[in-house]
């Protein structure tokens, strides 16, 4: 079955989450968006990592798919914010269990590409898994990541968005910035969403992604498009955020060098 029936199958079902209110369907437009990009990226990756055959294919569906409880999470509760209404990853395999699926996919690697989809937005990736689910999981975790700079980056360039929910309702302020939200970056650990009270804490913790990145073909990607360059822009300038940009830089440089 052709990648496009499945593309096909995302938009309508996002579009059938529209009610013809614009600040509202806003936000079921940019998800669905998102995931066409996070598509786009995800093929990207395939490619640059040399990936083939059925792992390429069960890839790919794991980056279309990955958000696709992203629309009856937003109809239901209003938010994209997990901790206020449901987990996403795992309201994605509630909603692929509901949906009548496109062929081309055994039953057990539609098993596969649910558990990528409710894998996709852990905290951390866990150490045991392998395999092919493993490979679709990173997958569609860098590709996300690599789209959520994007858009991120975008909203808080435009003082005109509908709202603040693409960064989860975070206080927009010039400089400043919750030091134990830097201290968790700095150190390589994960940071605690619930440490975030200002808008430049979602861009450090997006720093902090750059050194969990799966594949050099992201790191690559990032680069390439000015992303890395573009955050540090927004943060402020001090000697704590310079170190920390020296660092994500030699972390990316390596990693893109490395994987060619």
């Amino acid at each position: 079955m052709p990648l496009s029936d499945h593309v096909r199958l995302v938009r309508e079902f996002a579009e059938g989450h529209l009610i013809g209110e614009n600040r509202r369907d806003y936000h079921i437009r940019l998800k669905l968006d998102h995931s066409m990009r996070v598509l786009d990226n995800g093929m990207a990756i395939i490619k640059g990592e040399g990936i083939d055959g059925r792992t390429a294919d069960l890839a790919a569906m794991a980056a279309l798919y990955h958000d696709i409880g992203r629309f009856p999470q937003f109809a239901r509760y209003g938010t994209f914010k997990d901790a206020e209404s449901i987990n996403h990853g795992r309201m994605g395999v509630l909603t692929l269990r509901t949906l009548d699926l496109p062929g081309g996919f055994t039953h057990d690697e539609w098993r596969l590409i649910r558990a990528a989809v409710g894998l996709h937005n852990a905290k951390e990736v866990n150490p045991g898994l392998k395999g092919v689910l493993a490979t679709m999981v990173n997958v569609a975790r860098d590709a996300d990541k690599v789209d959520i700079f994007g858009v991120v980056l975008d909203h808080l360039s435009q003082p005109d968005s509908p709202d603040r929910v693409v960064v989860l309702q975070l206080e927009e302020h010039p400089t400043r910035y919750t030091p134990a939200v830097l201290d968790a970056v700095m150190s390589g650990g994960s940071c605690d969403y619930s440490l975030m009270r200002y808008d430049k804490d979602f861009l450090l913790l997006m720093t902090g992604w750059l050194f969990s990145l799966a594949y050099g073909t992201s790191a690559r990607l990032l680069l390439d498009r000015g992303m890395v360059a573009r955050t540090f822009g927004m943060l402020p300038k001090n000697d704590d955020i310079s170190a920390l940009k020296e660092k994500v830089l030699r972390h990316l440089q390596a990693a893109a060098s490395a994987r060619r």
